[in-house]
Formats: C-alpha cells, structure tokens, sequence
C-alpha cells in the first residue's frame, strides 16, 4: 500500500497487466493494488490477476489428516510411491528441474505424498465443501482488498505441481460460479515446477483460458512445444520468471555462467541482465505478456526501455 502510486507513472508508460495472489504480503499485495484501481480512470486500463493461494494449503492438510492416521507400514509404503512416482516422471533430473526458491526441491515429494493420498483413500466427501466454501470465501476477500467487483484473471492452483491436480472437479465448479457471478472474466493456473507437463494437461481441459509458466533462457526448451500446445487451443500464456533463469536474489542458489553466456550471445548489447532476459522473453510470438520485477523508478526506465523491440534472434 505505500508504493502504489508509483505505478500511475507506470500505467502511463503502457502497462496494463498486474500479478498477485491472496497471499502476497499476507494480503498487503492486494491491498495495494486495489488503492491504485481505485483511482480515476486506473480500473478500466488494467488488467488485474489473482490467485488462490490456499488451495494447496488445505488440500494438503487434508490428506495429512488421513496419513497421520495410518499405521507406520502403510505411511511408508505411500512415501515409497510419492518418491517412486517422482524418479519415474524425472520432476527433479537436471536439464528439467529449475530452482527459483530455496523451499522449491523440498516440496516435490510432499506433493506427490498428497497426490497418492488422494489416489489410494479417493476424494474424500468433506474435502468438497470445505475446499469449495474457503476458495469462495478467498475471492471475496481478495475483490474487497483490490477495491472491484471483478478480476480479470484468476488463477487456480497457484504454483500447480501435479498435472492431475488440474482435474479437480472443485476447481471447474468453483471456476464456473465466480464466472456465474461476473467476479471474475478467466481462469488460469501458474506453475513452476514440472510446467511443461502441467501446461500440457490445461489445454486439453476446458475451463482454462490463461497459463503462467517459468519461462526463460533456461527452461524453455522444453516448454515450447507445450506452449505451442496450448495456444493453438486458444489459450494466453504468460511468462514469469523470465529473469530468475540468469538472476536470483537468494544466496543459497546459483546461476551456472552458460545462462548468461548464452543470453548475452543472443544478446549481445550493453543493458542491465534482468531487462535483457525479458526482451529476450518478448520475442516469443506465442506469450501473451512478460511478468517484470520493478521495485523502483530505475527498475521501471529499464524495463521499459526494451518494450516493443523486435530483434532477429533465434528463439533457440
């Protein structure tokens, strides 16, 4: 909230399309976000997008209420079939598996833990109603804080990681009555990890129209083909962390030297590493948008800098 009206200097250069979640800043995101729409004349030149954040929260929650109550032997067997699942479909071999934040690799194997919960003990009745009534409850506190009656896209699973999590027959209905009650006008998912498996699954099911994947100089070999995928089923895709594959903030993390080789290569102009990695990110015909980090004023001239350039570089 105390940096929103940076942003009509932003909006004046051209930016339309703002990312949060319910979660973001424990709320303060949002609420930010909605001081800016509130301003004359801000809503109806943006786009505003938001996510259900506690989805996986409770649906993991859940299923540990059922594993906490199994005997040891079959906690283990389901644990052996969570890793098992994992080594089959590779999540985690290198060359697939990027890491853009330290709790990333830990969680891969929890998540399939649920997902294996839900395959053996089934779709537990209660899990419907409480997952509904809270997804519900959620776009209602996000609409108060963004200061609307509508978002333009709202995601859910935020940060998907199983393809088969995107069948979940409470995300379509939840989808379906938010649209219902003209609260939100698309639906979407975001994904870090194993994306080009889950963007692949959303544009074979039918209530998807937006996909938010990690998509940079690193990961974007194997995600075009699901990228290609998917628009031609008319879906938007929305790049993230298109700087995060040459640049992170945290020290426990590193940067192999090849990525920003191979971006400078590409790229072989005098500009900052972060703006650089988007305009390579910009040359793709098949995003719909880029997602940029502009913490600052200098950060915002950067970026801005390289809008709307068409360079003749290879996409490889």
């Amino acid at each position: 909230p105390d940096t929103y009206r940076r942003f009509e200097y932003a909006i004046d250069r051209g930016l339309n399309y703002f990312d949060t979640a319910s979660r973001y800043a424990r709320g303060k995101s949002e609420e930010g976000l909605g001081m800016l729409a509130k301003l004359p004349g801000i809503r109806d030149r943006i786009f505003i997008s938001t996510k259900f954040s506690d989805y996986y929260r409770r649906l993991d929650q859940l299923a540990k209420e059922i594993f906490d109550g199994l005997p040891g032997e079959k906690q283990s067997a389901l644990q052996r079939k969570a890793k098992e699942l994992v080594e089959e479909r590779g999540i985690d071999k290198p060359g697939y598996f990027f890491q853009y934040f330290p709790s990333q690799r830990r969680s891969i194997e929890p998540s399939y833990l649920t997902h294996v919960v839900k395959q053996e003990y089934g779709y537990q009745s209660k899990w419907k109603s409480i997952i509904s009534k809270e997804l519900m409850e959620t776009i209602e506190t996000s609409l108060k804080r963004l200061n609307t009656d509508y978002v333009d896209v709202l995601h859910c699973p935020h940060g998907a990681r199983i393809p088969e999590d995107l069948e979940d027959e409470i995300i379509a209905e939840t989808f379906d009555k938010v649209k219902s009650q003209g609260k939100a006008r698309f639906f979407a998912l975001s994904s870090h990890t194993d994306a080009s498996s889950v963007l692949s699954k959303a544009a074979d099911l039918p209530h998807y129209d937006v996909a938010m994947v990690a998509y940079n100089i690193a990961s974007h070999g194997h995600l075009d083909p699901a990228i290609r995928k998917a628009t031609s089923k008319g879906m938007g895709i929305i790049a993230m962390k298109a700087a995060a594959g040459v640049f992170t903030k945290y020290s426990q993390l590193e940067i192999p030297d090849w990525r920003i080789q191979k971006l400078d290569h590409l790229i072989p102009e005098d500009i900052q590493i972060q703006p650089k990695a988007y305009l390579w990110a910009l040359q793709n015909p098949n995003l719909s948008a880029v997602i940029s980090e502009m913490f600052d004023q200098k950060m915002m001239d950067e970026n801005f800098a390289i809008v709307g350039r068409k360079l003749e570089m290879p996409l490889a």
